[in-house]
């Protein structure tokens, strides 16, 4: 699929998906997840950072499946159970995922910390 015409004109851009990433934190990591999974000519990378809201894999995912970077702290069990279950819903539909726990709570110190770890997971190379 190609980026929508919309797009192109308003913005002036037209990466491809596998250079364009949507980030989210909390409930924002669960849109960013079904941002990415709705709209895959244009999201190729997802960074969800303690994913959490209630929002879970559908049974079947769709395809293709963007490249995501779960991340949970060590202090938030509830969201990193939510991560984990993503991480395992998308690997088992043969996505690339990285599931990561670290040291940390919810919220934005945690997250701004986190963040450039996630772009260069996400734009290595």
């Amino acid at each position: 699929d190609e980026v929508p015409r919309w797009l192109v004109d308003r913005f002036r851009v037209a990466l491809p998906a596998d250079r364009t990433a949507v980030w989210g934190a909390s409930l924002g990591a669960e849109l960013a997840l079904a941002m990415a999974l709705r709209h895959p000519q244009l999201f190729g990378v997802v960074l969800a950072a303690s994913p959490g809201g209630g929002f879970r894999p559908p049974a079947a995912l769709p395809a293709p499946l963007p490249r995501t970077y779960l991340l949970a702290g060590d202090d938030e069990p509830f969201f990193v159970d939510n991560a984990t279950r993503w991480a395992e819903a998308l690997a088992a539909a043969g996505a690339e995922v990285t599931m990561a726990t670290r040291p940390g709570e919810h919220g934005g110190s945690f997250w701004y910390h986190e963040l450039p770890r996630m772009v260069a997971w996400a734009f290595a190379g």
